[in-house]
């Protein structure tokens, strides 16, 4: 990834006053834990494009190279945020949330980026995503009939409050749910960046995580078909998995870059899915932090 090197070398600089610094040299900084950083919020792309138009918010931000990607740590208001990569595909996406998890006092997840959109769905490039089921498309039976959920293996990939869950994560069940839901509700916002006097839909629905992408419109097609998700992704049910485990809230926020099954790249449009996923996020943030002064209920 940009700004960082395998082995636990320097990673990149540039925060506005910012610092880089090897994990193994970190300093306890005020309001750290005995095994980490307390962290308000912590907001990971798979790719440092995905995430590197937030670090503008972060005051007193440090750089950090951690398991071979780049974190940023910084105040938000008062509050710390960690901003990072998690690097491409769900392996990735697991363990790098998996670790962050275990060294830093994290009380909730949000994971961006783009995804691609079902064209039998709604969804336009340059829409905005928020994912009330965030599905695994790769766990399952496969044979010639087709596939088969899950939950024929039998083995759930997870249980939490003593519920089994086999391929899919009810992120709408979570607390802070509706208030998030009543910060940003599903509808047309201004457009962010270079794109005065347009909009884009911001919508609630299902998202597919899968190894492989879909190549073609056919591939597409079957999938919007199989699972009934409105876009798909390489990472989200993964960094999802983590937070279940781990009992934190999670949140995934990602803009329409492309429409599912189109490889040709010059249809794509990453920079407008990541600006307007960012408006919407940083709605998020501001309603999160008056809540929290408040003494309410956080959103996600």
């Amino acid at each position: 990834m940009p700004g960082s090197e395998e082995g636990g070398k320097r990673g990149s600089s540039g925060s506005r006053g910012g610092t880089d610094e090897k994990m193994g040299e970190l300093e306890r900084q005020p309001g750290d834990s005995a095994h980490g950083s307390a962290v308000w919020i912590a907001v990971l792309g798979a790719v440092i494009q995905e995430v590197e138009l937030l670090f503008r918010i972060l005051e007193n931000s440090r750089t950090l190279s951690f398991r071979g990607e780049s974190i940023r740590l910084g105040d938000f208001r008062g509050l710390r945020l960690l901003i990072g990569t998690t690097g491409l595909g769900k392996v990735n996406a697991a363990v790098t949330t998996a670790a962050l998890l275990e060294r830093f006092e994290i009380a909730r997840v949000w994971n961006t980026g783009c995804s691609g959109a079902y064209p039998q769905g709604h969804l336009e490039v340059g829409d905005v995503l928020i994912t009330d089921r965030a599905l695994a498309g790769d766990e399952g039976i496969l044979s010639h009939n087709g596939i088969l959920s899950a939950v024929h293996i039998g083995i759930p990939v997870i249980e939490w409050h003593g519920e089994k869950f086999y391929d899919c994560f009810p992120l709408d069940r979570q607390p802070g749910w509706q208030a998030m839901k009543e910060t940003a509700p599903p509808g047309l916002y201004p457009a962010a960046g270079d794109d005065p006097g347009n909009s884009f839909r911001l919508e609630y629905g299902p998202s597919l995580t899968v190894g492989m992408v879909s190549g073609d419109a056919e591939t597409a097609r079957e999938r919007y078909t199989r699972y009934g998700a409105l876009a798909e992704n390489m990472e989200g049910s993964a960094v999802a998995q983590a937070c279940f485990r781990f009992g934190i809230p999670f949140l995934e926020c990602r803009g329409m870059s492309n429409t599912a099954g189109d490889r040709d790249k010059r249809n794509w449009q990453l920079q407008k899915a990541i600006r307007n996923s960012h408006a919407i996020l940083l709605r998020f943030l501001g309603a999160s932090l008056e809540r929290e002064k408040a003494g309410q209920e956080p959103t996600i």
